[in-house]
């Protein structure tokens, strides 16, 4: 059943004449963002909320459709959601300004700060860096307790009980790696005497404002308020239930509820709130300990290679977010949504909003013809801006080099994988002639029909 979408117009959006440069330019973006988000909740392809502004001003923020569609809950600019990896900026940060304060040093052994953890070789930098070589939140399942909530704690118990090796010598290499930012969180909570919830409070929410997000509790029954919860699109547009899990106590890489007028804050007022040498360590490509860059910074950003903008992404179950800031230019865009956005969707959206923020024309957001799931896609692609990919079936999954380090990529739909440390989707297609081609889509970069080398 097709819905009229709640919206929040923005407050300040002039209603007499622009008599400045600036307020014509918000009066542009918010009409400009107003078209492109109304088509698509129009379309149904869209269910969240979405913030832009400037020099610490919005300029648009708007709501549309539920935060819970049973109880018709309308989504607004203030709703908070599922922030999932969002989680990792801020876990980040509390790190490198730590060892900015020279409270941590971030060569050390983590085992010397939480001697639960269960594996000797590891830095606390490799934690941050995706190169610990822990498992995922799905080798736990069998394991936990039934019933009970699953907590760092436990996670770490549970690896040491088991006896489990790293995946891989700790900092030789790169998977994508939530439990270790989860350990992260407890090294802060260790060094500082604070809990994780306290940290994000004083440090972050409370000096920028943001005045929706929360660390979430483990047991949906102790919930205060409303819960967003999370849907997906059926073949007619209709949303079925596709919910965040109960009992998830643990926190560091994930569970940290935000609007998107707080994730906007977030990006608007970082370098307000992270000392500038901490800043700079955020900014700069992570490093495996032989010296390879990884896709991901220091600080747990995708980092443009001009240093100058930022983005990163969250996305669970039929949560999906982001938050960008281009810090030369002062300006930040964040959308939350709680549809389960199509993986097109997803960068082309960022990319248009961008490009509304900075007066720029908006691509079109049409969904591309489906991939061919029937390719190998098995090779080399020299992808224009990127570099020379390279690509090995290891089904379910693939295995994506770029620069030496090697990446997993996860299918997502039919044909596509996505890869979370570059955050780029995958799409193959046999060419005329029987070549395969990759289309790499990127918030940053676009690269339609590489040819296999």
């Amino acid at each position: 059943m097709q819905r009229r979408p709640f919206t929040i117009a923005l407050a300040a959006l002039p209603v007499v004449a622009c008599s400045t440069p600036g307020a014509r330019d918000a009066q542009r973006v918010a009409a400009q963002a107003d078209v492109l988000m109304q088509g698509l909740a129009a379309r149904q392809r869209f269910q969240g909320a979405v913030v832009i502004g400037s020099s610490g001003q919005a300029q648009y923020a708007a709501g549309f459709g539920h935060a819970d569609v049973e109880r018709r809950t309308p989504f607004t600019p203030d709703t908070p959601a599922d922030g999932a990896s969002i989680a990792k900026t801020f876990t980040a940060a509390l790190l490198l300004t730590l060892a900015h304060d020279g409270r941590l040093n971030l060569d050390a052994p983590v085992r010397s700060i939480v001697p639960a953890y269960p594996h000797a070789a590891t830095r606390v930098r490799h934690l941050l860096a995706h190169s610990a070589g822990l498992p995922d939140f799905d080798w736990f399942d069998a394991r936990v307790p039934p019933g009970e909530p699953r907590t760092n704690a436990m996670h770490l118990a549970i690896v040491a009980r088991e006896a489990l090796p790293p995946a891989f010598a700790p900092g030789s290499a790169y998977t994508y790696d939530n439990v270790a930012y989860d350990a992260a969180a407890m090294v802060a909570e260790r060094v500082t005497g604070r809990t994780y919830a306290q940290l994000i409070a004083q440090r972050y929410a409370q000096p920028l404002g943001m005045d929706s997000a929360f660390v979430r509790p483990a047991r949906f029954a102790d919930w205060a308020g409303v819960r967003t919860r999370g849907y997906r699109r059926d073949a007619q547009g209709g949303l079925q239930a596709h919910d965040a899990f109960d009992l998830e106590g643990f926190h560091g890489g994930s569970n940290l509820y935000l609007s998107a007028r707080d994730l906007w804050r977030w990006m608007a007022g970082y370098r307000r709130v992270v000392p500038d040498a901490a800043y700079r360590a955020a900014m700069t490509p992570a490093q495996l300990d032989d010296g390879r860059r990884t896709g991901l910074s220091g600080g747990s950003w995708f980092v443009s290679p001009d240093r100058a903008r930022r983005y990163y992404t969250g996305h669970h179950q039929g949560f999906y977010c982001v938050g960008y800031a281009n810090d030369g230019k002062d300006l930040a865009v964040a959308w939350v949504a709680n549809d389960a956005p199509p993986s097109w969707l997803q960068p082309a959206l960022t990319r248009a909003l961008v490009a509304v923020a900075e007066g720029r024309e908006p691509e079109r957001l049409i969904a591309p013809p489906p991939a061919d799931a029937a390719v190998d896609p098995s090779g080399r692609y020299a992808v224009p801006q990127v570099g020379d990919v390279t690509v090995r079936r290891a089904e379910p999954r693939l295995r994506v080099e770029l620069r030496s380090v090697e990446y997993q990529g996860f299918p997502v739909a039919r044909g596509v994988h996505y890869v979370p440390g570059l955050d780029a989707n995958l799409r193959f297609a046999a060419a005329p002639g029987g070549a395969t081609t990759m289309h790499w889509d990127s918030v940053y970069h676009v690269a339609p029909s590489v040819p296999r080398q």
